[in-house]
């Protein structure tokens, strides 16, 4: 996978962290309104004691009021699927383009033909008399 759909899909996470903790999550806001007598209504608000949590003040017709802390577990993993499914097409939409302009190599432009120096033709020299050391020693071992 690129860079680039790691750096969108953890783009993607971030904001929408930010905005289930600020705005407001994507499912239930206050999940324990069930469980109070009927007429009993929740407000959610981010809590930054510990950060990314969420504080639900629930009241009673009676006027009772309680607070509870919560972190919206299954809103983080539903916002991980979404960052994974963004990162994985942009990653497959980069592999169908091939590669990026910046992974390829530069044209080089052709120099000057080289030229044979003194030690080039020294070394095939000492190379083709050894190879022609190591055949007579082969044909004086056949017989």
């Amino acid at each position: 996978m690129s860079a680039g759909a790691i750096r969108a899909g953890v783009a993607i996470f971030v904001i929408g962290l930010l905005f289930i903790w600020l705005i407001g999550p994507i499912g239930n806001a206050c999940p324990d309104v069930d469980k109070l007598p009927s007429g009993s209504e929740g407000s959610s608000a981010p809590s930054f004691a510990p950060p990314l949590t969420r504080t639900c003040t629930y009241s009673t017709p009676d006027g009772t009021q309680a607070r509870r802390r919560y972190v919206p577990v299954l809103d983080v993993v539903a916002l991980l699927f979404v960052a994974g499914l963004v990162g994985g097409a942009i990653g497959l939409a980069r592999a169908g383009r091939g590669t990026s302009a910046r992974a390829r190599e530069p044209e080089r432009a052709p120099g000057p033909p080289r030229v044979a120096d003194e030690d080039d033709t020294r070394h095939e020299r000492d190379t083709h008399q050894r190879e022609r050391a190591r055949q007579e020693r082969q044909e004086r071992r056949r017989g």
